[in-house]
């Protein structure tokens, strides 16, 4: 499962399949070209934004910057070919209870149009006022009691959804032959048949001779490990199934690294010195010049005192369904969140940068691209999906939320 995430790793969410843009058949993520538009004197408010589509099903995004009279901008909407102007005031302003027709007209948090009236639309788990209409759980038991949405619990009948494998149960439970079923504890036994099958923060550890829910990141090296998440380097040997340390990047002559941030199509051509294959990610800005992909080599540190912080308090308070960016809502870490994704962004080897002309849109509260961060378009919580798979590599295996 990859976060909200997820996404081609460069920072946009997952579209229609496109055949020049995708980066295997196994790993599904498709890269959109990128491209500025020119500048544009002759009407207004000007175009800010473009979507089109080849037919072969390459997908091409085009951005502006507006003027200060028309600040605002937001992705267009509908099947390609599309395309948004600027505008003075951003669409979403309506506050909850309002009338609307589309998502994008509601304002705030969670915030989607439901029968045409724009509500919260809470998950499983989330804080909830039983006394605002405006609150509406809409998965699980579709109710709030005690201040929360409501799960489902033992025994009963749940389905995996495109917000979690087990976003219908409570915590504490995983949705496994679409039944609730409580979630084995710290040591216990385990098959490995489901992500979700161990309690939060603890998975499955099935190098072991008998494989025992594990937490995550306490593995010393040269211990036995089926899953990078579960060792304290955040790496295992392909060879010894062991955790190991970070292979060093090796470099050329010339001083340049020799795999990291090279072009790529799939994760196998960008080998680590221990045989273990570093990630074949969306170029950031890909113009349609070489392959959409890179090599990423990069392994999150476990160690740092923010993402341990962040980690800790996500298994403690957040469902193991919920992306990165809803735990950081609910539970106020948006600010470690951020500074999260901003380390990790600083340590990416994209060989390309987002251009200035679309920086404002590709922002988000979680992540920003630009010196001194950007102004972000208007929408709710939804619209971090565009920029979530920049920092995937870090969640995936750690936070159980989606992908």
């Amino acid at each position: 499962r990859r976060l909200a995430l997820a996404a081609a790793v460069g920072l946009a969410a997952p579209r229609r399949a496109a055949a020049q843009g995708l980066l295997s058949d196994e790993s599904g993520e498709e890269c959109e070209r990128r491209s500025c538009l020119p500048i544009d004197v002759t009407q207004f408010p000007p175009l800010c934004y473009t979507e089109t589509v080849s037919l072969k099903g390459l997908v091409t995004q085009s951005f502006a910057v507006c003027p200060v009279q028309a600040p605002y901008c937001d992705f267009c909407r509908g099947t390609p070919p599309c395309e948004s102007r600027c505008q003075a005031a951003p669409m979403a302003l309506r506050k909850p209870g309002s009338a609307c027709i589309l998502d994008e007209q509601c304002h705030g948090q969670f915030s989607k149009c439901l029968q045409r009236v724009c509500r919260r639309a809470l998950r499983t788990f989330q804080l909830c006022n039983a006394d605002d209409p405006n609150d509406v759980c809409v998965l699980g038991r579709k109710a709030c009691f005690r201040g929360h949405c409501q799960g489902l619990s033992q025994g009963d009948a749940c389905s995996a959804r495109p917000e979690g494998r087990d976003i219908d149960c409570n915590p504490g439970w995983y949705c496994f032959l679409n039944l609730c079923s409580p979630q084995l504890p710290a040591g216990h036994t385990c098959a490995g048949q489901h992500p979700g099958e161990c309690v939060h923060g603890y998975r499955c550890n099935l190098a072991l001779a008998a494989p025992l829910c594990t937490r995550q990141f306490t593995l010393d090296l040269g211990q036995k490990s089926s899953e990078e998440s579960l060792c304290k380097s955040n790496h295992v040997h392909p060879g010894t199934r062991a955790c190991a340390p970070v292979p060093a990047l090796a470099f050329n002559q010339m001083n340049r690294p020799l795999v990291s941030g090279i072009d790529c199509t799939y994760d196998q051509q960008c080998p680590r010195a221990d045989g273990s294959s570093g990630k074949c990610r969306c170029k950031s800005w890909w113009t349609g010049e070489g392959t959409p992909g890179y090599c990423e080599l990069f392994v999150q540190d476990s160690s740092r005192p923010t993402f341990k912080r962040f980690w800790e308090n996500s298994n403690r308070l957040c469902h193991q369904d919920w992306s990165p960016e809803l735990c950081a809502a609910e539970t106020g870490l948006k600010d470690s969140l951020l500074k999260i994704n901003s380390e990790i962004m600083s340590k990416f080897s994209d060989p390309t940068s987002v251009e200035q002309c679309a920086v404002e849109m590709l922002s988000t509260e979680f992540a920003k691209f630009g010196v001194g961060g950007a102004k972000r378009r208007s929408g709710s919580l939804a619209s971090s999906a565009v920029v979530a798979a920049a920092a995937a590599v870090v969640w995936v295996g750690a936070l159980g939320a989606s992908v």
